[in-house]
C-alpha cells in the first residue's frame, strides 16, 4: 500500500468519523491472504519467537463424538487423539503469534518441511511485513473448537475445527507519528477450517489448512 493511498483512507477516516458507517470509507472485507492463507491474533512474540500466550487461543472443549475413525490407517503408536489435540493446540498458538511481528515469525518451528503450509504462511507473513500490519495484544482472539479428527494415514491427521476470530488488523505505517496505528481490519469472521497434520520425527507439524465454510454475519458454530 503506498503513502499517498494511505494517506487518503486517513483523511476520509476523519472526514466521516464512523468509518465503517460512513459511505466511501468502508473497511475491507477481508484481508487478502484470509482466503487460501489465513490470519492470526496479537500477542507480542518475545526475542526466541516462542508461542503465543495460550489467552489469545482460546480452545472450546471437544464434543463427545469428536474422536479419531477406527476404520483408518494406524496411527503412530505414542498418539492419540487427545495428544494430537494438545498438540494441535500449541502449533495454532504459534501460528497466531506469528501475525503480531511477521518479520520475527519462525515457521520452520511449527510447519513441515516441504509442506503447503510453510509454503503459503511465508507469503502471507511476507505480505503482512511489507504492507506493515499486525495484531496486537488484547485486540480480539480466535476461539476454536474441534469438530472432527481422523488418522488418515501413519504420519498424517485431518482435524476439523469452527473457529470464531475477532481479532483486529492494524497499519503500522504511522506508528511513529501522532496517529500511531490504524485499525485495517476489524472484520469478525466465523470458519469452519480443515487443518491436516504430519508427523515429522515423531513431532506433530502443521501441513496444510484449506477453509469449507466462512462468515462475516452468521456465527454457524456450535456454542
Amino acid at each position: 500500500m503506498s503513502h499517498h493511498r494511505r494517506l487518503g483512507v486517513y483523511a476520509c477516516a476523519y472526514v466521516c468519523v464512523a468509518v465503517v458507517l460512513a459511505t466511501g470509507c468502508a473497511a475491507p472485507t477481508e484481508l487478502s491472504f484470509d482466503s487460501a492463507p489465513a490470519v492470526s491474533q496479537a500477542v507480542l512474540l518475545p526475542p526466541d519467537n516462542l508461542a503465543a500466550p495460550a489467552a489469545d487461543v482460546v480452545a472450546r472443549p471437544a464434543q463427545p463424538g469428536d474422536s479419531a475413525q477406527p476404520g483408518d490407517s494406524a496411527q503412530p503408536s505414542d498418539s492419540t487423539p487427545q495428544a494430537v489435540e494438545q498438540s494441535f493446540s500449541a502449533l495454532l498458538a504459534q501460528w497466531v503469534g506469528c501475525f503480531q511481528r511477521p518479520v520475527r515469525c519462525d515457521i520452520t518451528r511449527f510447519t513441515a518441511p516441504d509442506s503447503p503450509e510453510r509454503t503459503r504462511l511465508s507469503e502471507a507473513l511476507a505480505f503482512y511485513a511489507n504492507e506493515q500490519l499486525r495484531t496486537k495484544p488484547d485486540e480480539g482472539r480466535l476461539e476454536w473448537s474441534l469438530e472432527a479428527l481422523t488418522f488418515t494415514s501413519s504420519d498424517r491427521v485431518r482435524l476439523t475445527t469452527c473457529e470464531y476470530d475477532t481479532r483486529i488488523y492494524f497499519d503500522a505505517s504511522m506508528a511513529d507519528t501522532e496517529l500511531g496505528d490504524i485499525i485495517f481490519d476489524s472484520t469478525i469472521w466465523t470458519r469452519r477450517v480443515e487443518w491436516t497434520l504430519a508427523n515429522v520425527n515423531e513431532s506433530w507439524q502443521l501441513w496444510s489448512r484449506r477453509i469449507e465454510r466462512r462468515s462475516p454475519a452468521v456465527r454457524f458454530c456450535a456454542p
